[in-house]
């Protein structure tokens, strides 16, 4: 059954961004769920290779580049199941969760995150035009840790986005 709001041509567009918004942090929880999977399958390597005597400094980078994509993109998966511990739940149990605190809490936090990946895509740019490198064997290429930053949290401005989108619609 459709809500009556979806059968209007504005309707239609808040339920399109509802949809796209949900499938994108969904794949970005999946690129989450990846990250450790590799960063368990890097760590067993390691040890592996230090017990059988073989250099396995190339291990530590890996560890650390999966550990940050990790972080940043599981951020998407914690704040779509509502798992982030938020400043306003004092606030909530005093005066509830009225349209004004749902827009008061978006925006501030909706502006953060949009700054926040802004500035982490200048780093992550910086650093594929300066070239920078690890210093191990493999000499991985520092920009790949640094993009997820502006992925993870852009992406979970994302889901911010459509959970507002939700609440709203949940609060007529």
């Amino acid at each position: 059954m459709t809500h009556p709001t979806e059968t209007s041509p504005f309707g239609r567009l808040v339920k399109w961004v509802r949809d796209l918004t949900g499938g994108l942090a969904k794949l970005v929880s999946i690129i989450a769920a990846l990250s450790l999977i590799l960063l368990s399958m890097s760590i067993i390597a390691g040890i592996v290779l230090r017990m059988m005597n073989i250099d396995n400094s190339w291990t530590y980078d890996l560890d650390l580049f999966c550990l940050i994509w990790l972080a940043f993109t599981g951020t998407v998966a914690t704040a779509m199941g509502r798992h982030h511990v938020t400043a306003g739940i004092a606030i909530e149990n005093l005066i509830g969760r009225g349209k004004l605190l749902i827009i008061l809490r978006f925006l501030i936090l909706f502006s953060f995150l949009c700054f926040m990946s802004y500035a982490g895509f200048l780093q992550a740019l910086d650093s594929f035009t300066m070239q920078e490198i690890t210093l191990d064997v493999v000499q991985w290429p520092v920009w790949v840790a640094k993009a997820a930053v502006p992925i993870g949290i852009g992406v979970w401005a994302v889901a911010e986005l459509h959970k507002f989108i939700l609440d709203i619609s949940q609060t007529d």
